[in-house]
């Protein structure tokens, strides 16, 4: 490779940078991906700058920008997800032709989704320039969108001049639009769907998928989103995921009757209590379950939740509390159980008398 093709670092000065100023309540990622995107396509369209040149560090941009480190890390991620940047951990970040066979375009956001639902909600409701807008809280509530991702998409709608903040109140500013019923993915959803293929054609329940970096690399998308998309499939039961060595497993291509590992040790404490307590007797603690039965602690107070909720064990707290029993669940899939009844309690009632 000659000299001339190696890449290059791009300093700071050329990018020209400068301290962005913020409205109110204006998301400071959109303005900044936005800036960085024309930049990169304008700059690779003159031939300034080649795919595969660096960028300058993360703290050189933020310094130059006014922003933190954390706002030009997540607009990175936002440009590489949009095809434009390729983010090689702890080495550096690079330009990358988006103009190439990308896939994995950046397709309706969260915060675009939401920008569209709070238009559509000031539409219906017959809303005017100078009204004020309900709360975030109540914003959310309306559109069945979380609270983050409204404030995010607000930040929006200020950038677009639709509304404006005033005494911590949002005014509307312009009703001179329609809105899109936008029934597109997210990114994140677009990925999720493509990894549910590529479990479903490729693994086996219990079989452990590559590192979250190696499935970036596969669908040309940042590690967060990959991080994202996974959370989705294991909020929907198809892999579970734990830290450290452990990584990603599937554990249901076709998501029916998954058991956690919770279930499991539900199951297991279901089975000791009926073989080995009374009504009152006192549990283990959950440090002694969770090293009896191999699993975290968290778990362990998952399950015993779900058998509080069942009325099986009630929690008390104080120098003398614990967790005891209050009834005695069945075994395995027996159709009855058995009422355990301490003989202390037990009179004769209606000719019926136990004997001691």
């Amino acid at each position: 490779m000659s000299q001339s093709n190696l890449p290059r670092q791009i300093t700071v000065a050329e990018m020209a940078p400068h301290v962005h100023s913020f409205a109110p309540g204006e998301n400071k990622v959109n303005k900044i991906s936005s800036w960085l995107i024309a930049w990169i396509e304008k700059s690779l369209k003159k031939g300034i700058i080649k795919p595969y040149d660096l960028l300058p560090s993360k703290g050189d941009l933020a310094f130059h920008t006014g922003v933190s480190k954390g706002t030009i890390q997540s607009v990175f991620r936002f440009v590489e997800d949009f095809g434009l940047l390729k983010y090689k951990q702890r080495i550096c970040t690079y330009i990358k032709d988006g103009h190439g066979n990308n896939s994995a375009k950046k397709l309706t956001s969260k915060r675009e989704l939401a920008s569209e639902a709070i238009k559509k909600y000031l539409y219906e409701n017959g809303y005017k320039v100078g009204d004020c807008l309900i709360s975030i809280r109540k914003l959310g509530l309306k559109t069945g969108i979380s609270a983050a991702t409204i404030r995010v998409a607000i930040g929006s709608l200020i950038s677009e001049g639709i509304i404006k903040k005033e005494n911590n109140v949002f005014i509307v500013l312009r009703m001179d639009f329609k809105p899109v019923n936008i029934q597109l993915e997210t990114l994140v959803e677009k990925i999720a769907a493509k990894i549910r293929m590529y479990v479903t054609e490729n693994y086996q329940v219990g079989e452990k998928l590559p590192a979250n970096q190696e499935l970036a690399a596969k669908f040309n998308v940042s590690i967060k989103t990959i991080h994202d998309a996974i959370k989705l499939l294991a909020k929907d039961g198809i892999l579970f995921t734990r830290r450290g060595q452990y990584g990603t497993v599937v554990v249901n291509k076709m998501n029916k009757n998954i058991q956690y590992y919770y279930e499991r040790i539900e199951l297991k404490l279901r089975n000791f209590i009926a073989e080995n307590c009374d009504i009152g007797s006192r549990l283990p603690s959950i440090a002694e379950l969770a090293k009896n039965y191999h699993v975290s602690a968290k778990t362990v107070k998952k399950a015993l939740d779900n058998l509080a909720e069942e009325g099986y064990i009630t929690f008390s707290r104080g120098r003398w509390g614990g967790t005891f029993v209050t009834d005695i669940p069945q075994q395995g899939n027996e159709g009855y159980k058995w009422l355990a009844i301490s003989k202390d309690y037990i009179t004769e009632t209606d000719g019926l008398s136990v004997d001691t």
